[in-house]
């Protein structure tokens, strides 16, 4: 049932915040910080590929998609010619 149902969203987010905050907010002049960031985030993108996708994912695409049409319907419609 859980792989039917699947995650709200990707795995592995938070690793790739915490790899892009270590990559570019640490300053290292032997640059260890750069790998590290780089590793953590390889980790996180590795992660989010291997999450299921499932309705409840499905769920949230759609309501994220269904809001953005509204949304540029709505700028197009403020447009005045």
């Amino acid at each position: 049932m859980r792989e039917l149902l699947g995650d709200y969203e990707p795995r592995g987010r938070l690793l790739q915040g915490i790899g892009k905050f270590v990559l570019f907010g640490l300053d290292d002049p032997f640059h260890l910080t750069t790998v590290t960031g780089l590793a953590i985030y390889g980790v996180g993108k590795v992660m989010e590929s291997r999450s299921n996708y499932g309705i409840r994912r499905a769920k949230v695409d759609i309501a994220i998609t269904t809001q953005d049409f509204r949304n540029l319907v709505d700028e197009l419609r403020s447009l005045r010619f």
